[in-house]
C-alpha cells in the first residue's frame, strides 16, 4: 500500500495527470495538450475555470462538490472516478481517484501511470487538517481543564475533533464524467448499463431453466410414482434456488433501470439548457410542460417494466420450446404464434389510439395552462358566456379519443391472455381424440401453455406502458438531441489578467458589420452594425420598438450567433473564448419579462451568474451592492436576510424591487461588459438616479438601452 506522498501530484503536473486519466478510462480526449493551469492561483476562481476548460478539453466534465466531513469517507470511496486537492505546506497537492476499493483502500492513479492503493483514512487526515489544525488548541485546552488521563487524551482530542468538525464541509472534490451530450450509447457502455442488462437476462433465463427443472422433478415423480425423500429434496433445492434467484434477478433488474433513468434525465437536462432560444419562445409553457410530463412515462416504464417485455419474450421461446415437446406438438407452438401475431396488431392499434388520445390531452393540458397563466387578462377582457367554449371544444374531441384508447387496452389486457388460454386448452384436442399422447406429454403440454400463459399476461400489462414510452420518446426527442458538444477554446484565458494586460485604450468589446436574421430568408434585423467599447466607455443606446436593440444585446452576451460579421472581446472571438467564458465576462441583465426570481435563497438569485455556495467574502459584496442600489429596507423586512426564499412559493418582490435584484445579479458577475437592456424602466425617479450613479461607477464597460 503507498503513501499519500507517493501518488500526489503537484500542480505543474495537473495537465499531465488529467491525460492520463482520460487514457486509462478510454475516455474520448481530444488532445493530450493542455495548458498549464494559472501559478499560484489554485486556491481561486481562476483554477475552478481552468479545471473546467482542461476537463472538457478532454472530452470530460469537472463537477466540484462539497461534503461534510462527517460524510467525507464514504463520499471518497464512492467518488472516483476523481481529483481530490489538499494543502501540504501552504502548497496544493493532487490525488487522482480511479474506482473505490475495499477495506477502506482507494484506488489511485499516481505520477509513475500505476495504479496503487492508498489508506482512505490518510486521505481524509489531509482534505481536513487544516480545521483540526484551528480547533486543536481550544480542544486541548477543553481537555486540560477537564483533567483527562494522559493515556486518553489521544483518543479524546480525536473524538472531539471529529464532534466539532462533523458539521463543516470540505471542498476540493472534483468528479470527472463524461458530458451528458456524449453519445448516449458510450454513456450506457461506460456506466456499464450493457455488462449489467447481460448479467440481468443471464439470471433470469437461469431462473426459467430452474423453474422448467422444477416442474420436470416434480411431474416426473408424481407421474412415475417415484415421489421418495430424495425426489422432493431436489425439488426443494430447486424452490429455494428459484426465490434467490428471482432475488438477485429483482435487484439487477431495479437498479440497472434507475441507472438508466439517471442518464436520461442528465441528457435531457442538458438538452433543455442547450435548446435555442427561439425553439423555447415558439412554445408556449403548456407545450414544455407537457414534454417534461411525458418524460416521466419513460422514467416509469424503466423503473417498472423495462425488463420485463424482454424476459416476457424469453419467456415465449421457452414456452415454445416445451409445448413442442408436449402433447399438442407443432401444433401448439403454431397456436402461438398466431396469438403473438394478434397481439402485435393490437400494439399497433394501441399505439395509434395513444398518439391521438397523447396530443389531445397535451393540447388540453396547453390551453388550461396557457389560461392559467392570462386569467387576469382573461376575467377583464373575455365575455363571461363565451370564456369556456375553447375548454368545451378541446373536451369533445377529447372525450371520443379517450373512449377508444381505453377500449384497445381492455383488448389487450382482458382477450389476449383468455384467448391463450382457450387456444391452448384447444391444443390438446387432436392428441385427445387420437389417444396417442400420454399422461406426462399431456402434463408437459399443460405446463407449457401455462407458460405461456404467464407470458402474454406480463406482455399485455406491460404493453400499454411501452406503447406510451413510443409516444413519450416523440415528444421529448427534440430535447434529447439538442444537448451537443459545446465548443472548446485551443487555450485557457484568465478574464482577470486579459484586463490587466491590455492596453489602456484598447477595446474590449468589438463588433463590425454584424448582420443578423431569425430566419435564414428572413429580411436582416441588424444589417453592418458596429459597436467599440474601451474600459470606461458607458454608452446609450435608444431606438424605436422592433429596431434590433435588445437583439444586439443578445449578440453582444453571446446568447445569439451573427450570420456574419466580427465580435471580439479583448481582441479574441467566442471560439478562442468559448461560450461559457464569454458569458461570463460580458453580463446582461435583460429585458424584464425574460428576466426571472427563481424560488430560492435571495442570495442565490444574486450571486448566481457568479459562483454558489458563496463564500463569506461574496455575501458580504451581495449585501452592499444592495445597500447602494436601495435594497437596504428589504434585507432588514426579509426575516432571513440574504438566506431568505423568495420567488413564486417565497418573498414576494415588487417591480421595481425585482428590477434591482436583475441589476444586482449583473454587476456581481464580475463582468468586464455589463449591457442593461430597459433595467432602469420599472424605478422612481429617485430610485432610477441612485441606481444609475452607481452602475456607472462600479461598471467596467456599460451600454444602456432604453426607448427614445
Amino acid at each position: 500500500m503507498s503513501t499519500l506522498a507517493q501518488v500526489c501530484w503537484s500542480l505543474p503536473q495537473l495537465p499531465g495527470a488529467l491525460a492520463a486519466l482520460a487514457s486509462r478510462m478510454d475516455w474520448p480526449a481530444a488532445s493530450s495538450s493542455i495548458t498549464p493551469p494559472p501559478a499560484h492561483d489554485d486556491q481561486t476562481a481562476d483554477f475552478g475555470a481552468w479545471l473546467d476548460w482542461a476537463a472538457r478539453h478532454l472530452g470530460i466534465d469537472a463537477d466540484e462538490t462539497e461534503t461534510a466531513i462527517a460524510e467525507l469517507e464514504p463520499v471518497l470511496r464512492q467518488a472516483g472516478p476523481a481529483l481530490v486537492r489538499y494543502l501540504d505546506g501552504g502548497e496544493s497537492r493532487f490525488v487522482v481517484l480511479l474506482a473505490s476499493g475495499r477495506s477502506g483502500k482507494l484506488n489511485v492513479l499516481g505520477p509513475d501511470l500505476r495504479k496503487h492503493r492508498l489508506d482512505v483514512l490518510e486521505l481524509r487526515a489531509a482534505l481536513c487538517a487544516a480545521q483540526e489544525r484551528a480547533l486543536t488548541p481550544e480542544v486541548d485546552a477543553l481537555l486540560h481543564h477537564a483533567g483527562i488521563a494522559a493515556a486518553r487524551v489521544a483518543h479524546t482530542r480525536k473524538a472531539l475533533l471529529n464532534e466539532r468538525l462533523a458539521a463543516r464541509t470540505v471542498a476540493g472534490i472534483w468528479l470527472l464524467r463524461l458530458p451528458p451530450a456524449t453519445d448516449f450509447v458510450r454513456q450506457l457502455r461506460d456506466d456499464g448499463i450493457f455488462r449489467q442488462t447481460l448479467a440481468t437476462l443471464a439470471v433470469f433465463a437461469a431462473l426459467y431453466l430452474l423453474e422448467i427443472a422444477g416442474w420436470w422433478l416434480i411431474g416426473r415423480g408424481a407421474l412415475q410414482g417415484r415421489l421418495d425423500p430424495g425426489w422432493l429434496s431436489a425439488w426443494g433445492l430447486v424452490l429455494a434456488t428459484l426465490i434467490v434467484m428471482r432475488l438477485i434477478g429483482g435487484w439487477l433488474g431495479g437498479t440497472l433501470a434507475i441507472r438508466g433513468v439517471m442518464l436520461l434525465k442528465r441528457r435531457l437536462l442538458a438538452g433543455a439548457l442547450q435548446m435555442p432560444s427561439e425553439t423555447i419562445r415558439s412554445q408556449g409553457v403548456g407545450q414544455l410542460l407537457g414534454r417534461v410530463m411525458e418524460s416521466a412515462a419513460l422514467e416509469f416504464l424503466a423503473v417498472n417494466g423495462a425488463i420485463t417485455v424482454p424476459l416476457a419474450c424469453l419467456e415465449l421461446f421457452l414456452a415454445a420450446v416445451v409445448l413442442h415437446s408436449g402433447a399438442g406438438g407443432w401444433l401448439h407452438v403454431g397456436l402461438l404464434a398466431v396469438c403473438c401475431g394478434v397481439a402485435f396488431r393490437l400494439g399497433r392499434r394501441l399505439l395509434r389510439c395513444l398518439q391521438n388520445w397523447t396530443g389531445t390531452r397535451l393540447e388540453l393540458a396547453h390551453d388550461l395552462i396557457e389560461q392559467m397563466v392570462g386569467h387576469r387578462t382573461r376575467l377583464a377582457q373575455h365575455a363571461p358566456e363565451s370564456r369556456h367554449d375553447r375548454e368545451d371544444q378541446l373536451l369533445a374531441r377529447y372525450l371520443p379519443v379517450s373512449r377508444e384508447f381505453d377500449a384497445a387496452v381492455a383488448a389487450i389486457n382482458g382477450w389476449l391472455p383468455r384467448g391463450w388460454l382457450l387456444l391452448g386448452i384447444a391444443g390438446f384436442v387432436p392428441a385427445i381424440i387420437g389417444g396417442g399422447a400420454d399422461a406426462l406429454q399431456l402434463a408437459i403440454g399443460l405446463g407449457g401453455v401455462l407458460l405461456g400463459y404467464r407470458a402474454i399476461a406480463e406482455i399485455s400489462a406491460n404493453l400499454p406502458g411501452f406503447a406510451q414510452a413510443v409516444v413519450a420518446w416523440r415528444q421529448i426527442a427534440p430535447i434529447f438531441n439538442a444537448a451537443g458538444p459545446t465548443e472548446v477554446p485551443s487555450t485557457f484565458h484568465t478574464p482577470a489578467r486579459q484586463q490587466d494586460s491590455a492596453k489602456p485604450f484598447a477595446p474590449i468589446l468589438e463588433a463590425r458589420e454584424l448582420i443578423f436574421r431569425y430566419r435564414p430568408q428572413g429580411a436582416a434585423v441588424l444589417n453592418g452594425c458596429g459597436l467599440k467599447l474601451a474600459h470606461g466607455d458607458r454608452v446609450l443606446l435608444r431606438g424605436s420598438s422592433g429596431s434590433g436593440k435588445s437583439t444586439l444585446a443578445a449578440l453582444l452576451c453571446g446568447l445569439r450567433q451573427p450570420d456574419s460579421g466580427l465580435l471580439l472581446l479583448h481582441g479574441l472571438d467566442k471560439a478562442a473564448w468559448g461560450v461559457q467564458a464569454w458569458r461570463r465576462t460580458v453580463a446582461a441583465a435583460p429585458q424584464f419579462h425574460e428576466n426571472y426570481i427563481f424560488s430560492a435563497p435571495f442570495a442565490f438569485n444574486l450571486l448566481m451568474g457568479r459562483r454558489w455556495p458563496p463564500s463569506n467574502e461574496d455575501l458580504i459584496e451581495a449585501e452592499q451592492v444592495c445597500q447602494d442600489l436601495g435594497l437596504g429596507d428589504l434585507l432588514e423586512r426579509m426575516p432571513a436576510g440574504l438566506m431568505q426564499m423568495v420567488g413564486e412559493t417565497g418573498w414576494r418582490l415588487s417591480h421595481g424591487e425585482r428590477s434591482r435584484v436583475y441589476l444586482a445579479r449583473a454587476l456581481l458577475q464580475e463582468a468586464h461588459v455589463v449591457v442593461l437592456d430597459e433595467s432602469f424602466g420599472a424605478l422612481d425617479p429617485e430610485n432610477l438616479s441612485q441606481c444609475l450613479t452607481y452602475v456607472m461607477r462600479r461598471a467596467p464597460a456599460l451600454v444602456v438601452i432604453a426607448h427614445p
